[in-house]
């Protein structure tokens, strides 16, 4: 759009879709104009026109324009606001603030609804913001069905899907004869192929690539140190289809979680026993994925592991009329049905409406302090809390002999002294090609170093060309 279009726009003055704001110092009003539009049929703010519709224009700096994105924050959901500077060839600008119709009605702008009227911006009404919400988790429920634009059969990974319907076999969730089928006949008996059309159900399920189309299959993942999110020990952001974040969470919370283990009499191998039941983080993971609102394309699961808990969150809240009281009570209302569906086929999920209180089942049967359950309508979220603290133990360095009784070994520390008993002097690089759980450079040489100072191991060399051995 250019000047001339706006200006030829501007002469038919202020509508239902069309707002002027003189100035910047504006822009709160604007944003509940635009925040009623989004909420209606869509529409354009005019910044740097009076109320007649003169181009006055306004001086726009870095200021300017940092004001304005952190207003646009301020939209729940958040929004995609198309934003347009217009020179009037006087060192002034107008500034275009231009939106489609919400598609996950209703929008707040800074906690707060808003409804577009004729050429008036208001507060929405609590009867229409319920009636829209209720709709906007109607939508959610249907976007599963939806048909996945570019999306064909050879975008499916096949050996996952053939494992589901093998195990779904075996635990009698489906016939013995869908073995016999073909992929197309397979996807129809669960609901993700319908006239030859992949739906966006199957490709959260099954896909092999899920960018850029699909953004929201997302993983955040992040070892914090200490007890808030000031800085990084570990952090990894992945995508990929429902199977794969799994694997990838379960695999981010074996390496940084420590697992004791002692040699039980009567029994050959060692057993082992995790800060918190990997059970129970699975299931609360599957939970999040099979329960996040997928049609919202800026949300991800999130997992944040502190020195005292460890959270597991989605942007799948609550559904209308659900409580989080009557979710521990075992109440199912599904915002993915169809996902769902071939999670408990194949046996991810084993009965609907009791993940969480699976989840306190296990917690208490391991004898670690029961999780806390957080939601509204936007986040579901639950929190570990460990029952020790992950912060490393404090080494006395000026002692001859580092006392270790009563630390905990992660995972990966036990795997490179496991290495080390079998093989000394080995370089940092060929202990990363041995490791089975991989690592950063960076990461394993943090744990060397800790095992060095807990007297576990030791060093010859400098940098790089440094070998490693254990201490006797």
């Amino acid at each position: 759009m250019t000047l001339s279009e706006i200006k030829k726009l501007a002469k038919g003055g202020e509508s239902e879709t069309l707002e002027f704001k003189s100035t910047t110092s504006q822009i709160k009003k604007a944003c509940e104009t635009i925040c009623g539009f989004l909420n209606h049929q869509g529409g354009m703010v005019l910044v740097g026109v009076n109320d007649q519709g003169n181009f006055l224009g306004q001086m726009v700096s870095d200021n300017t324009r940092q004001e304005i994105a952190h207003e646009f924050a301020k939209f729940e959901p958040a929004v995609r606001v198309e934003v347009k500077y217009f020179s009037l060839g006087n060192d002034k600008q107008v500034i275009a603030l231009k939106v489609k119709p919400g598609e996950h009605k209703p929008y707040v702008y800074d906690g707060r609804p808003y409804d577009r009227l004729e050429t008036t911006t208001k507060r929405m009404p609590h009867v229409r913001y319920d009636q829209l919400i209720t709709k906007r988790a109607q939508l959610n429920h249907s976007w599963e069905t939806f048909e996945a634009e570019k999306y064909t059969l050879a975008s499916l990974d096949e050996d996952l899907i053939l494992g589901i319907v093998r195990k779904a076999v075996e635990i009698k969730r489906l016939p013995e004869s869908a073995l016999r089928q073909d992929i197309p006949s397979v996807l129809e008996r669960l609901n993700l192929l319908n006239e030859g059309r992949l739906n966006n159900a199957a490709v959260v399920l099954f896909a092999k690539n899920l960018l850029p189309q699909y953004p929201q299959c997302q993983l955040k993942m992040a070892r914090f140190k200490g007890n808030n999110r000031k800085e990084f020990l570990d952090s990894n952001i992945v995508y990929g289809n429902i199977f794969d974040l799994l694997e990838e969470a379960i695999k981010f919370v074996r390496r940084h979680l420590p697992v004791a283990a002692k040699i039980v009499d009567g029994q050959l191998e060692r057993v082992e026993t995790p800060l918190i039941p990997f059970n129970a983080v699975r299931e609360a993971m599957i939970n999040a994925l099979c329960h996040k609102n997928y049609a919202f394309h800026g949300g991800s699961i999130g997992l944040a592991i502190y020195d005292e808990t460890m959270e597991i969150f989605n942007d799948g809240g609550l559904l209308p009329q659900v409580t989080l009281e009557k979710i521990k009570l075992g109440c199912s209302k599904l915002r993915n049905p169809i996902i769902a569906e071939v999670l408990f086929k194949g046996d991810l999920i084993e009965k609907w409406g009791r993940g969480i209180q699976e989840i306190f089942s296990m917690c208490v049967d391991a004898g670690v302090p029961e999780p806390e359950f957080l939601a509204d309508e936007y986040d579901f979220k639950v929190v570990f809390k460990f029952p020790t603290s992950l912060k490393p133990p404090v080494i006395n360095l000026e002692s001859d002999a580092p006392s270790v009784s009563g630390s905990l070994l992660t995972r990966r520390q036990e795997q490179v002294i496991q290495i080390l008993e079998k093989t000394n002097d080995v370089k940092a690089s060929q202990i990363m090609e041995m490791l089975q759980e991989k690592t950063t450079e960076r990461t394993l040489r943090k744990d060397l170093t800790a095992l060095k100072k807990q007297g576990f191991i030791n060093s010859r060399g400098h940098a790089k060309t440094a070998v490693w051995f254990l201490m006797k």
